[in-house]
């Protein structure tokens, strides 16, 4: 998967199967349920995301008119406030059914933890320096470090976990990047109606890639980010899982358990350092992370 180089276009008519920020024709179904796995992690056979129920295929369809619409929902539904979180993976993977390519996730794990993953679909991954279209919903920005998966990380017919070191020894290589973050919920909604819905992701934007990405992930890597000039995030260190790579192979291993691994190309975004940020139309970003080339993003009016 390369990143789509430079703009993203978003428009109100509902998504097709092929791309998430080019719209056009009528609503697609939101698709049929993984299959229901058990026992042995074997490639492609999930094991623990539950199965398609009118419940899942009910929220995710939801979520999606609110993705077409660019429009957050007014109310939360009940049946999102009160989701597990089985079924807040269940409705996220329906959605990225219904968008087309997964380009690669977000992730968020601390200490041994476990974690939340939200999906990115291909079409919303894009090469600094990037653009996007303003739709009137609420933006933000966060500097993070994202990863490039160099080769198929498919679930082992043993059931065995990778282990950190198999993962990073998959890693092709590694970018600073922003997440441009999205929610289709109304304000404040519990964390599993988030995760449900992609951990509020609408983007990612890459810098070029860094190979030789050992040395430049560190715990204590300098990162700043400033918005149309104001400095916004000036930290040495604080990402919120210490080491930047920490969180890749629990997602690795969950996405394995989910019958969705990681494959070749995808990208996994592990966590804003110094927070999120409210970006407005017109606004032009910069960051850089120490090792890595800058970064640039403009929100376009």
């Amino acid at each position: 998967m390369s990143p789509t180089h430079g703009s993203a276009r978003r428009s109100s008519t509902s998504p097709s199967p092929r791309t998430s920020s080019d719209r056009n024709g009528a609503p697609s179904p939101v698709p049929g349920p993984p299959a229901r796995g058990g026992g042995e992690a074997t490639p492609g056979k999930p094991i623990h995301i539950m199965p398609d129920s009118a419940k899942t295929g009910r929220l995710a369809r939801l979520l999606l008119d609110a993705r077409a619409a660019a429009a957050p929902l007014a109310v939360l539904p009940e049946e999102l406030a009160t989701v597990t979180a089985a079924e807040a993976d269940a409705v996220q993977l329906l959605c990225a059914d219904a968008l087309g390519p997964t380009g690669g996730y977000k992730v968020l794990q601390v200490a041994d933890r476990d974690g939340s993953f939200g999906f990115i679909p291909a079409s919303a991954i894009l090469a600094s320096p990037a653009t996007m279209p303003a739709t009137g919903t609420r933006l933000k920005i966060e500097i993070e470090i994202a990863f490039r998966i160099g080769r198929d990380l498919p679930g082992r017919a043993d059931g065995a976990p990778y282990s950190a070191e198999e993962v990073g020894a998959a890693v092709a290589g590694a970018f600073a990047a922003f997440e441009i973050v999205e929610s289709r919920l109304p304000p404040t909604p519990p964390p599993l109606a988030a995760r449900a819905d992609a951990m509020s992701n609408r983007g990612l934007v890459v810098g070029p890639e860094v190979a030789d990405w050992r040395g430049c992930v560190r715990a204590d890597v300098a990162a700043t980010l400033a918005i149309s000039g104001r400095v916004v995030v000036a930290v040495t260190g604080g990402h919120p899982s210490g080491d930047p790579f920490h969180s890749v192979p629990w997602l690795a291993n969950a996405l394995v358990r989910a019958g969705r691994p990681l494959t070749a190309g995808q990208v996994v975004t592990t966590g804003a350092f110094g927070g999120s940020h409210p970006i407005a139309p017109g606004d032009e970003v910069t960051g850089e992370i120490a090792g890595f080339p800058p970064i640039a993003f403009r929100l376009v009016p």
